[in-house]
Protein backbone atom coordinates (compact mmCIF):
# COMPACT_ATOMS: atom_id res chain seq x y z
CA UNK A 1 0.00 0.00 0.00
CA UNK A 2 1.34 3.19 1.42
CA UNK A 3 3.50 2.38 3.80
CA UNK A 4 6.79 2.58 1.94
CA UNK A 5 6.41 6.38 1.07
CA UNK A 6 9.87 7.97 1.29
CA UNK A 7 10.42 9.61 4.20
CA UNK A 8 12.57 12.29 2.89
CA UNK A 9 11.80 15.22 0.52
CA UNK A 10 13.36 18.00 -0.94
CA UNK A 11 12.38 22.20 -0.26
CA UNK A 12 12.14 22.01 -4.17
CA UNK A 13 9.13 19.46 -4.37
CA UNK A 14 6.87 22.80 -3.23
CA UNK A 15 8.57 24.88 -5.23
CA UNK A 16 4.91 25.15 -6.92
CA UNK A 17 3.90 26.56 -10.52
CA UNK A 18 5.16 29.89 -10.39
CA UNK A 19 3.60 30.69 -14.03
CA UNK A 20 1.14 33.57 -12.87
CA UNK A 21 -1.62 34.40 -15.00
CA UNK A 22 -2.04 37.43 -17.24
CA UNK A 23 -4.43 40.26 -16.69
CA UNK A 24 -6.98 40.39 -19.79
CA UNK A 25 -10.01 41.55 -19.67
CA UNK A 26 -12.52 43.94 -16.77
CA UNK A 27 -14.60 41.49 -14.80
CA UNK A 28 -11.63 39.62 -13.81
CA UNK A 29 -10.54 39.38 -10.35
CA UNK A 30 -7.20 37.34 -9.19
CA UNK A 31 -7.63 33.90 -7.85
CA UNK A 32 -7.90 33.98 -3.72
CA UNK A 33 -4.92 32.65 -1.84
CA UNK A 34 -5.94 29.18 -1.32
CA UNK A 35 -7.28 28.72 -5.00
CA UNK A 36 -3.90 28.87 -6.26
CA UNK A 37 -1.25 25.85 -5.99
CA UNK A 38 1.71 28.98 -6.56
CA UNK A 39 4.59 29.90 -4.95
CA UNK A 40 4.60 33.18 -3.45
CA UNK A 41 7.76 35.24 -3.26
CA UNK A 42 7.41 37.02 -0.62
CA UNK A 43 9.05 39.65 1.79
CA UNK A 44 7.56 39.72 5.41
CA UNK A 45 9.67 42.93 7.50
CA UNK A 46 8.37 43.25 11.05
CA UNK A 47 10.66 43.37 14.58
CA UNK A 48 11.96 39.66 14.70
CA UNK A 49 14.72 40.33 16.73
CA UNK A 50 12.16 41.62 19.40
CA UNK A 51 9.50 39.08 19.26
CA UNK A 52 12.52 36.71 19.41
CA UNK A 53 13.37 38.15 22.57
CA UNK A 54 10.18 38.32 24.00
CA UNK A 55 8.49 35.38 22.72
CA UNK A 56 6.16 34.60 25.58
CA UNK A 57 4.67 37.69 25.23
CA UNK A 58 1.23 37.42 23.56
CA UNK A 59 1.13 40.43 21.47
CA UNK A 60 0.54 42.10 18.12
CA UNK A 61 3.59 43.55 16.15
CA UNK A 62 3.31 46.02 12.94
CA UNK A 63 4.28 44.22 10.20
CA UNK A 64 4.87 44.76 6.44
CA UNK A 65 4.18 41.97 3.47
CA UNK A 66 5.31 42.60 0.45
CA UNK A 67 4.75 40.28 -2.93
CA UNK A 68 4.72 40.44 -6.61
CA UNK A 69 0.63 39.44 -7.33
CA UNK A 70 -0.31 37.03 -10.44
CA UNK A 71 -1.08 40.33 -12.65
CA UNK A 72 2.50 41.02 -12.12
CA UNK A 73 1.90 44.28 -9.76
CA UNK A 74 3.98 44.62 -6.46
CA UNK A 75 2.06 45.49 -3.66
CA UNK A 76 2.28 45.89 0.13
CA UNK A 77 0.22 45.09 2.67
CA UNK A 78 0.31 46.52 6.53
CA UNK A 79 -0.01 43.53 8.63
CA UNK A 80 0.50 42.96 12.42
CA UNK A 81 2.21 39.72 13.43
CA UNK A 82 2.41 37.84 16.48
CA UNK A 83 3.91 34.97 17.83
CA UNK A 84 1.81 31.60 18.46
CA UNK A 85 1.78 27.90 19.95
CA UNK A 86 3.77 26.19 22.35
CA UNK A 87 6.55 23.51 21.54
CA UNK A 88 8.20 25.16 18.70
CA UNK A 89 7.83 29.05 19.87
CA UNK A 90 8.83 28.52 23.78
CA UNK A 91 10.94 25.01 23.67
CA UNK A 92 12.13 24.20 19.73
CA UNK A 93 12.58 27.33 17.93
CA UNK A 94 14.83 30.08 17.63
CA UNK A 95 12.28 31.72 15.25
CA UNK A 96 8.54 31.33 16.11
CA UNK A 97 5.58 30.30 14.08
CA UNK A 98 3.72 33.21 13.31
CA UNK A 99 -0.10 34.56 13.05
CA UNK A 100 -0.63 37.00 10.44
CA UNK A 101 -3.79 39.80 10.97
CA UNK A 102 -5.04 40.99 7.99
CA UNK A 103 -7.17 44.71 7.34
CA UNK A 104 -10.05 43.38 5.58
CA UNK A 105 -10.27 46.64 3.67
CA UNK A 106 -6.72 46.96 2.72
CA UNK A 107 -6.85 43.22 1.27
CA UNK A 108 -9.85 44.17 -1.10
CA UNK A 109 -9.00 43.09 -4.85
CA UNK A 110 -5.99 41.18 -3.89
CA UNK A 111 -5.39 37.29 -3.15
CA UNK A 112 -5.48 37.86 0.50
CA UNK A 113 -9.14 39.35 0.32
CA UNK A 114 -11.36 38.03 2.54
CA UNK A 115 -8.75 36.51 5.63
CA UNK A 116 -8.42 38.05 9.18
CA UNK A 117 -5.93 35.72 10.08
CA UNK A 118 -3.65 33.27 9.25
CA UNK A 119 -0.89 30.93 10.52
CA UNK A 120 1.93 31.40 8.94
CA UNK A 121 4.64 27.92 9.76
CA UNK A 122 8.06 29.77 9.57
CA UNK A 123 11.64 27.79 9.27
CA UNK A 124 12.42 27.59 13.11
CA UNK A 125 16.11 27.49 13.01
CA UNK A 126 18.47 28.98 10.19
CA UNK A 127 19.13 25.37 9.22
CA UNK A 128 18.52 23.42 6.04
CA UNK A 129 17.49 20.60 7.67
CA UNK A 130 14.53 22.36 9.88
CA UNK A 131 13.78 23.88 6.66
CA UNK A 132 13.27 20.46 5.40
CA UNK A 133 11.31 19.45 8.25
CA UNK A 134 8.40 22.15 7.33
CA UNK A 135 8.92 20.85 3.97
CA UNK A 136 7.66 17.72 4.47
CA UNK A 137 4.82 18.77 6.53
CA UNK A 138 3.60 20.88 3.87
CA UNK A 139 3.73 18.05 1.81
CA UNK A 140 1.42 16.09 4.52
CA UNK A 141 -0.88 18.82 3.77
CA UNK A 142 -0.98 18.82 0.28
CA UNK A 143 -1.14 14.33 0.51
CA UNK A 144 -4.34 14.76 2.84
CA UNK A 145 -5.93 17.57 0.35
CA UNK A 146 -5.69 14.93 -2.35
CA UNK A 147 -7.43 12.47 -0.15
CA UNK A 148 -10.22 14.91 0.64
CA UNK A 149 -12.00 18.51 0.97
CA UNK A 150 -12.50 18.38 5.04
CA UNK A 151 -8.87 19.23 4.66
CA UNK A 152 -6.68 22.83 5.98
CA UNK A 153 -5.40 23.69 2.42
CA UNK A 154 -2.00 25.69 2.49
CA UNK A 155 0.16 27.93 0.16
CA UNK A 156 3.65 27.97 -0.37
CA UNK A 157 5.90 31.10 0.32
CA UNK A 158 9.63 31.68 -0.36
CA UNK A 159 9.86 34.31 2.18
CA UNK A 160 12.59 37.03 2.92
CA UNK A 161 12.59 38.35 6.57
CA UNK A 162 14.17 41.82 7.11
CA UNK A 163 13.65 42.91 10.42
CA UNK A 164 12.28 46.63 10.82
CA UNK A 165 14.27 47.35 14.10
CA UNK A 166 17.86 45.73 12.52
CA UNK A 167 19.74 46.46 9.69
CA UNK A 168 21.70 43.13 9.98
CA UNK A 169 18.73 40.58 10.26
CA UNK A 170 18.06 38.90 6.87
CA UNK A 171 17.20 35.49 6.08
CA UNK A 172 15.40 33.80 3.01
CA UNK A 173 13.18 30.68 3.62
CA UNK A 174 10.57 28.10 2.58
CA UNK A 175 7.50 29.04 4.98
CA UNK A 176 3.57 28.34 3.98
CA UNK A 177 0.65 29.64 5.23
CA UNK A 178 -2.39 27.67 6.81
CA UNK A 179 -6.30 27.92 5.07
CA UNK A 180 -8.40 29.23 8.52
CA UNK A 181 -10.83 26.74 9.76
CA UNK A 182 -13.65 28.94 9.06
CA UNK A 183 -12.61 29.07 5.19
CA UNK A 184 -12.24 24.81 5.42
CA UNK A 185 -16.27 24.93 6.99
CA UNK A 186 -17.57 27.45 4.45
CA UNK A 187 -16.30 24.89 1.58
CA UNK A 188 -17.85 22.07 2.94
CA UNK A 189 -21.12 24.11 3.60
CA UNK A 190 -20.15 23.81 7.18
CA UNK A 191 -19.36 25.86 10.42
CA UNK A 192 -16.88 25.82 12.80
CA UNK A 193 -17.78 24.21 15.93
CA UNK A 194 -16.95 25.13 19.88
CA UNK A 195 -16.91 22.42 22.38
CA UNK A 196 -14.86 20.54 24.73
CA UNK A 197 -15.45 17.25 23.65
CA UNK A 198 -17.34 15.04 21.57
CA UNK A 199 -18.50 11.56 21.63
CA UNK A 200 -16.90 9.51 19.22
CA UNK A 201 -19.81 8.20 17.62
CA UNK A 202 -20.86 11.74 16.59
CA UNK A 203 -17.88 11.87 13.75
CA UNK A 204 -18.65 11.15 10.40
CA UNK A 205 -17.56 7.49 9.46
CA UNK A 206 -16.41 8.20 5.61
CA UNK A 207 -14.52 10.81 7.12
CA UNK A 208 -12.96 9.88 10.03
CA UNK A 209 -12.17 6.73 8.15
CA UNK A 210 -9.74 9.10 5.72
CA UNK A 211 -8.08 10.27 8.67
CA UNK A 212 -7.00 7.31 10.83
CA UNK A 213 -6.08 5.94 7.70
CA UNK A 214 -4.05 8.68 6.89
CA UNK A 215 -2.75 9.50 10.11
CA UNK A 216 -1.22 6.03 9.97
CA UNK A 217 0.41 6.31 6.80
CA UNK A 218 2.03 9.20 7.36
CA UNK A 219 3.04 7.55 11.24
CA UNK A 220 1.02 10.09 13.34
CA UNK A 221 -0.09 9.32 16.76
CA UNK A 222 -0.20 12.87 18.44
CA UNK A 223 -3.97 13.76 18.08
CA UNK A 224 -6.98 13.14 19.16
CA UNK A 225 -10.37 13.49 17.52
CA UNK A 226 -13.24 13.99 20.37
CA UNK A 227 -11.57 15.61 22.82
CA UNK A 228 -8.02 17.85 23.70
CA UNK A 229 -6.24 19.49 26.83
CA UNK A 230 -7.92 22.71 26.44
CA UNK A 231 -10.95 22.87 27.98
CA UNK A 232 -12.82 25.39 26.12
CA UNK A 233 -11.89 23.65 22.40
CA UNK A 234 -11.87 20.62 20.71
CA UNK A 235 -9.35 18.85 19.78
CA UNK A 236 -5.64 18.01 20.07
CA UNK A 237 -4.07 19.07 16.43
CA UNK A 238 -7.41 18.69 15.26
CA UNK A 239 -10.78 20.80 14.93
CA UNK A 240 -14.48 20.49 14.19
CA UNK A 241 -16.88 21.40 11.66
CA UNK A 242 -20.41 20.42 11.56
CA UNK A 243 -23.92 22.02 11.10
CA UNK A 244 -23.91 22.95 14.51
CA UNK A 245 -22.40 22.71 17.91
CA UNK A 246 -25.09 20.04 19.14
CA UNK A 247 -25.79 18.61 15.61
CA UNK A 248 -24.26 15.65 14.05
CA UNK A 249 -22.39 14.25 11.67
CA UNK A 250 -19.48 15.89 12.69
CA UNK A 251 -15.71 16.37 10.87
CA UNK A 252 -12.46 16.35 11.88
CA UNK A 253 -10.02 18.03 10.50
CA UNK A 254 -6.30 17.26 11.64
CA UNK A 255 -3.33 19.58 11.07
CA UNK A 256 0.20 19.79 12.75
CA UNK A 257 2.33 17.52 11.19
CA UNK A 258 5.76 17.93 12.76
CA UNK A 259 5.69 14.92 14.73
CA UNK A 260 4.77 12.43 12.26
CA UNK A 261 7.20 9.74 11.16
CA UNK A 262 7.22 11.53 7.64
CA UNK A 263 8.87 14.40 8.63
CA UNK A 264 10.96 13.05 10.90
CA UNK A 265 11.62 15.97 13.31
CA UNK A 266 14.66 14.95 15.71
CA UNK A 267 12.73 16.55 18.00
CA UNK A 268 9.92 14.80 18.14
CA UNK A 269 8.50 11.77 20.27
CA UNK A 270 5.41 9.99 20.76
CA UNK A 271 2.80 10.70 23.29
CA UNK A 272 4.38 8.43 26.76
CA UNK A 273 0.93 6.72 27.34
CA UNK A 274 1.51 5.04 23.78
CA UNK A 275 4.74 2.96 24.93
CA UNK A 276 6.69 3.96 21.57
CA UNK A 277 10.15 4.13 20.90
CA UNK A 278 10.26 7.22 18.53
CA UNK A 279 7.83 8.34 15.95
CA UNK A 280 8.70 5.76 13.20
CA UNK A 281 7.02 3.35 13.96
CA UNK A 282 3.17 2.95 12.73
CA UNK A 283 0.22 2.76 15.23
CA UNK A 284 -3.13 2.77 13.81
CA UNK A 285 -5.77 4.61 16.06
CA UNK A 286 -8.71 4.60 14.06
CA UNK A 287 -12.01 3.64 15.66
CA UNK A 288 -13.55 -0.04 15.41
CA UNK A 289 -16.70 1.79 14.75
CA UNK A 290 -15.78 2.43 11.43
CA UNK A 291 -13.97 -0.85 10.31
CA UNK A 292 -16.47 -1.29 7.90
CA UNK A 293 -15.62 1.65 5.75
CA UNK A 294 -11.58 0.63 5.60
CA UNK A 295 -12.05 -1.39 2.77
CA UNK A 296 -13.49 1.92 0.78
CA UNK A 297 -11.03 3.98 2.32
CA UNK A 298 -8.30 1.38 1.47
CA UNK A 299 -9.45 1.60 -1.92
CA UNK A 300 -9.70 5.35 -2.10
CA UNK A 301 -5.63 5.19 -0.77
CA UNK A 302 -4.81 2.96 -3.86
CA UNK A 303 -6.56 5.24 -6.52
CA UNK A 304 -4.85 8.47 -5.19
CA UNK A 305 -1.47 6.47 -4.87
CA UNK A 306 -0.28 7.83 -8.03
CA UNK A 307 -0.98 11.12 -7.93
CA UNK A 308 0.72 11.07 -4.10
CA UNK A 309 3.96 9.41 -5.22
CA UNK A 310 3.99 12.32 -7.88
CA UNK A 311 4.54 14.57 -5.69
CA UNK A 312 7.13 13.43 -4.23
CA UNK A 313 8.86 11.62 -7.27
CA UNK A 314 8.86 14.32 -9.98
CA UNK A 315 12.22 16.29 -8.81
CA UNK A 316 14.34 12.84 -9.45
CA UNK A 317 12.60 12.05 -12.84
CA UNK A 318 13.21 15.90 -13.69
CA UNK A 319 16.89 15.88 -12.80
CA UNK A 320 17.87 12.37 -14.27
CA UNK A 321 16.01 13.15 -17.81
CA UNK A 322 17.42 16.97 -18.18
CA UNK A 323 16.18 19.97 -20.36
CA UNK A 324 16.36 17.77 -23.16
CA UNK A 325 13.38 16.00 -22.21
CA UNK A 326 11.07 18.99 -21.51
CA UNK A 327 8.88 19.18 -24.23
CA UNK A 328 5.83 21.09 -24.38
CA UNK A 329 3.49 18.43 -22.59
CA UNK A 330 6.20 17.64 -19.96
CA UNK A 331 6.86 21.28 -19.31
CA UNK A 332 2.86 22.06 -18.84
CA UNK A 333 2.35 18.90 -16.49
CA UNK A 334 5.59 20.38 -14.26
CA UNK A 335 3.52 23.60 -14.12
CA UNK A 336 0.45 22.35 -13.55
CA UNK A 337 1.82 20.07 -10.28
CA UNK A 338 3.77 23.14 -9.45
CA UNK A 339 7.52 23.32 -10.16
CA UNK A 340 9.04 27.07 -10.45
CA UNK A 341 10.91 28.07 -13.18
CA UNK A 342 13.71 28.49 -10.63
CA UNK A 343 13.25 25.01 -9.29
CA UNK A 344 13.42 23.30 -13.04
CA UNK A 345 16.70 25.38 -13.28
CA UNK A 346 18.25 24.04 -10.83
CA UNK A 347 17.23 20.31 -11.37
CA UNK A 348 18.46 20.41 -15.25
CA UNK A 349 21.51 22.50 -14.74
CA UNK A 350 20.94 26.03 -16.53
CA UNK A 351 19.58 29.47 -15.27
CA UNK A 352 16.57 30.92 -14.48
CA UNK A 353 16.53 32.99 -17.88
CA UNK A 354 17.67 29.82 -20.28
CA UNK A 355 14.81 27.96 -18.79
CA UNK A 356 12.19 30.60 -18.96
CA UNK A 357 13.36 30.71 -23.04
CA UNK A 358 13.15 27.02 -23.20
CA UNK A 359 9.22 27.53 -21.77
CA UNK A 360 8.45 30.61 -24.18
CA UNK A 361 9.64 28.39 -27.18
CA UNK A 362 7.29 25.67 -25.40
CA UNK A 363 4.59 28.00 -25.96
CA UNK A 364 3.80 27.14 -22.03
CA UNK A 365 2.88 30.64 -21.05
CA UNK A 366 0.75 32.10 -17.59
CA UNK A 367 -2.62 32.76 -18.14
CA UNK A 368 -5.68 34.65 -15.93
CA UNK A 369 -8.43 32.35 -14.93
CA UNK A 370 -11.91 34.54 -15.57
CA UNK A 371 -13.61 34.51 -12.66
CA UNK A 372 -17.22 35.19 -12.62
CA UNK A 373 -17.64 38.92 -10.34
CA UNK A 374 -21.44 38.57 -10.25
CA UNK A 375 -21.32 34.67 -8.86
Amino acid sequence: MLANLHFKVSVALITLLSAAPLLGEDNVKLARLFEEASEMQVTLTGPWRTIQNYVKRDALYPAQLSYTGADGERRTLDVEVEPRGISRRLRLCDFPPLKIHFDKERTKGTEFRGNGSLKLVTYCKNRDMYEQYYVREFLAYRIYNLLTDYSFRVRPMFVEYLDSESKGFKTNRFSFLIEDIDDVAKRNGLKKLAVPKISYKTLDPVETSKLGLFQFMIGNVDYATNEGPEDDRCCHNTRLIGTGDYETPRYSIPYDFDATGLVDAHYAHPPELLKLRNIRPRLYRGFCRNNDQLPQTVHLFKAKKPEILDLINNEAQVKQEGLGALDKHRMFALKQIGFSDARLATLVGVTEQELREQRHQLNVRPVYKRVDTCA
